[in-house]
């Protein structure tokens, strides 16, 4: 005889009904626009879509989702970007009670977040020349695991575009940044930056591409504060609506943030005094993503 304490899940039903309500809602709210002139229409978006589950002796789940839209006018070009990513473990404990000859199986089962990441972005360019473009923008983003509290950066500067055929393209830009930023446990700093930035796109057929982002922000009060955000991805078209993406993001901060650590003496006994450690400089994730055009 087996007791099982259940777990509620809130938190993956509330995010399958935000999903759902954005591949429901949105194609029809663009579809609606289309017709509509000025900043109101037309727009073009994108959804990304996984979501992972495995059961039986271990339990994990796995979401992400990013949205795009964009909208362009002659010389000027308007996007938004949002990005949520989290994953929860569930570790079971068992024990026997009873006789040898005779017990029953008590489970007790503990779920527990082990990952979370979240970004909105916006960002407007106008086109100065043709290859030229201004750029400002403005992102927040908060990973709790890897430090990061809230991060809210502010950006102005140029862009050039090196190539730009219909089948490659590579572009880069430079600009001044001032962050705000709160690392979990600590006080939030402000600071100047500089941020480059290299993207690139190349087809390889006429339904599959290569695409990379190398984004570097460097603090300008503190030299050695400085990071980037590696994104390398395949895509595969289904349909015209449909592809598959497969995206392989690294993170990398040289300064990373710390976290207070419980000490206790050499005999294992708590001390009630804490200790700060720096956390791991590189973070890795790979996600296979349904992508939907509307």
């Amino acid at each position: 005889m087996a007791k099982t304490d259940s777990l509620p899940t809130r938190r993956t039903s509330a995010l399958g009904i935000g999903l759902l309500a954005l591949l429901v809602i949105g194609p029809a709210v663009v579809r609606g626009q289309e017709k509509k002139n000025g900043l109101l229409g037309p727009w073009a978006g994108t959804a990304e879509v996984s979501y992972v589950v495995t059961g039986g002796n271990t339990s994990t789940s796995a979401l992400s989702l990013g949205t795009t839209f964009s909208r362009k006018w002659t010389r000027d070009t308007l996007l938004f970007k949002s990005y949520i990513m989290t994953s929860d473990s569930t570790t079971t404990t068992r024990t026997a009670q009873g006789t040898e000859t005779d017990f029953s199986i008590i489970e007790n089962k503990v779920t527990r977040q082990v990952a979370a990441n979240y970004l909105l972005a916006g960002q407007y360019d106008r086109r100065i020349s043709k290859n030229l473009t201004g750029q400002a923008g403005m992102s927040w983003d908060r990973n709790r695991f890897a430090g990061v509290d809230d991060r809210v950066i502010v950006t102005t500067g140029f862009g050039f575009g090196w190539v730009d055929r219909p089948r490659t393209q590579v572009k880069t830009s430079a600009a001044l940044t001032y962050t705000v930023r709160q690392y979990v446990g600590q006080d939030a700093e402000s600071f100047a930056g500089f941020r480059w930035t290299v993207s690139g796109d190349q087809k390889i057929l006429d339904t599959s591409s290569l695409a990379t982002l190398f984004v570097f922000d460097d603090n300008l009060n503190r030299s050695a504060d400085w990071r980037f955000d590696w994104a390398n991805s395949v895509t595969a078209s289904i349909s015209k609506s449909l592809a598959l993406k497969v995206i392989l993001r690294t993170f990398y901060t040289n300064v990373p943030a710390l976290q207070n650590l419980p000490l206790i003496d050499p005999i294992g006994d708590p001390t009630g005094l804490f200790v700060l450690y720096p956390l791991k400089k590189l973070d890795t994730f790979l996600t296979t993503s349904l992508v939907i055009n509307f």
